[in-house]
């Protein structure tokens, strides 16, 4: 679908108007910068304030699917025509997938983007979109995880919010000795597995550095070993249900109040337990990540987070650099994002909006979210070949159906990789 704005195309009926209507010897107005941006559906708004903003540039944007995003693009590609000269990429993988000998589509952002407008951005913020040291676009919005709780039902069971793993699991076990269901997340759903594993420092396929496609895979180390037992020990007691989040029988049980806390992603308070789970007004809050007691600071896995990102080839480079970053960082702009952005000064100013949220148990949610940014993990990047996929492949079905995440890490270790070298990775 191609979704016209405020200025996206200039008729020629009304261009030679415009040329009539020039004096003899007058300046002619230089034609305006015409850019084609692929977008989705909730970023719409930010390029049309752009296009309304900028006289001198036309914009056409074409709605696209995010999952069909890669595709659609290695395709006008492979044809020379309609390839766009700005994309917002959905997932954090395309910036990989989108900087390959075969599809090299991405524009380098390095030396572009001045390194004062980067140090404004959260801790490790733009760490997917650093590939092979190229800095290759700008994050959208962050995605870390962190603690969300009920904050009356901890109260009500006299519990106290965690702060380490090893309380996270002792309250597990508590919960679990009361034999009244209450849940503290999922053992089985790709996402938080694989950030409970990188909260240990367990390295799925973190990047070596200064070696391009090189990645470390080794899960025997007592960083995978621990966090996986934590699993094991807490699907054992019922504390983490081998059904996913969104599974209708974890639902259920969260409408009825019996997930008093869980570790999700920034999102997941106002997009799941709000709408899905059905906390009450006054009752949700958040807290800090987790660390294990022998880490000086958490170590924070994502999931999710948007990206900006050009066209190497395109007519109109200044101009392309110059949307991508507005689109990042323009504080008017950000200020509506749906989600936490990753420019810290468009961040504190979003949040103005959540700190008067009545539906929260109280104003330092936002404190909680912007905190937590400190502890994202550096090795949040972007990559060919998705360990989640490998987790939901090998692991989730048999944790499901009663086996132990230890006794499956050789098998995940031997699937990475594999989908590593397939993806043209050198594993070490």
């Amino acid at each position: 679908m191609r979704t016209s704005l405020s200025k996206l195309s200039i008729t020629g009926i009304a261009t030679a108007a415009l040329a009539t209507a020039l004096t003899a010897g007058a300046a002619v107005a230089e034609d305006p910068i015409s850019l084609t941006v692929w977008s989705d559906t909730p970023r719409l708004t930010y390029f049309e304030a752009y296009d309304k903003a900028n006289e001198d540039i036309d914009l056409t944007v074409v709605t696209v699917a995010p999952a069909d995003l890669v595709a659609k693009l290695q395709l006008s590609m492979r044809a020379g025509s309609d390839i766009p000269d700005v994309i917002f990429m959905s997932s954090i993988a395309y910036g990989a997938q989108l900087s390959t000998r075969r599809s090299n589509y991405l524009m380098d952002l390095t030396d572009k983007v001045p390194q004062p407008l980067l140090d404004e951005f959260y801790t490790n913020a733009n760490s997917p979109c650093i590939i092979n040291d190229r800095l290759l676009c700008l994050r959208n919005d962050l995605a870390h995880m962190l603690i969300w709780y009920d904050a009356p039902k901890m109260e009500e069971l006299g519990k106290q919010i965690p702060t380490t793993w090893e309380e996270f699991e002792q309250l597990g076990a508590e919960l679990a000795a009361m034999d009244d269901d209450y849940l503290l997340g999922s053992a089985v759903e790709p996402w938080p597995l694989y950030a409970f594993l990188m909260a240990g420092g367990c390295e799925m396929g973190v990047p070596v550095a200064g070696k391009d496609d090189t990645v470390h895979i080794d899960l025997t180390t007592e960083n995978c070993l621990r966090p996986a037992r934590m699993v094991d020990a807490m699907a054992a007691n019922g504390s983490l249900s081998r059904f996913g989040p969104f599974d209708p029988n974890f639902v259920n049980q969260a409408k009825e109040g019996k997930v008093p806390l869980i570790v999700g992603p920034t999102w997941f308070g106002e997009y799941v337990m709000r709408p899905t789970y059905e906390v009450p007004e006054g009752r949700l809050a958040a807290a800090l990540p987790l660390k294990w007691e022998s880490q000086e600071q958490p170590l924070a896995w994502s999931w999710g987070g948007g990206t900006f990102g050009g066209w190497k080839d395109t007519e109109h480079p200044e101009a392309v650099v110059d949307l991508i970053i507005w689109s990042a960082v323009d504080i008017d702009n950000r200020a509506i994002e749906a989600t936490l952005p990753g420019h810290e000064p468009s961040a504190l100013a979003w949040g103005k909006r959540l700190r008067s949220d009545e539906y929260y148990a109280n104003h330092q949610v936002l404190d909680a979210l912007v905190d937590s940014a400190a502890f994202s993990h550096p090795d949040y990047v972007s990559q060919r070949f998705s360990v989640p996929d490998a987790i939901g492949k090998v692991v989730a079905p048999e944790l499901a159906n009663g086996a132990k995440l230890v006794d499956l890490l050789p098998a995940l270790q031997e699937e990475l990789i594999n989908v590593a070298r397939l993806n043209g990775y050198i594993v070490e």
